[in-house]
């Protein structure tokens, strides 16, 4: 009795983290601001300033859009964040205040 009284705490306090943790729509616009900055990252080194400045807008540009294009599902200990760009879907997965992308795919519509 005591063990599954403990997995039964032990799972609610995993589950009250998760609720706490869970990101809403502007942790989702910081991290596409991040993401899409990453994403137009090149490799090259010694990339000028205004190769940076110019990333960062586009970074901060799509995060602005995708906060108004982004449908967001949350399951209380979870969300899920949908965006149709241009024919594909890119779905990212929020828990525990991080974002994890999922593949995107080619869009149905």
């Amino acid at each position: 009795m005591k063990g599954l009284r403990f997995l039964i705490l032990l799972a609610g306090m995993v589950a009250a983290a998760l609720y706490f943790t869970n990101p809403d729509g502007s942790d989702f616009t910081e991290f596409v601001a991040l993401y899409v900055q990453e994403q137009l990252a090149d490799e090259v080194p010694g990339e000028s300033e205004l190769g940076k400045k110019f990333r960062k807008g586009l970074g901060q540009v799509a995060s602005s859009a995708a906060g108004q294009l982004a449908r967001r599902e949350n399951f209380q200990l979870c969300s899920i964040y949908t965006l149709d760009i241009v024919g594909e879907r890119h779905v990212f997965v929020g828990v525990a205040g991080q974002f994890f992308p999922l593949k995107k795919r080619k869009s149905l519509r």
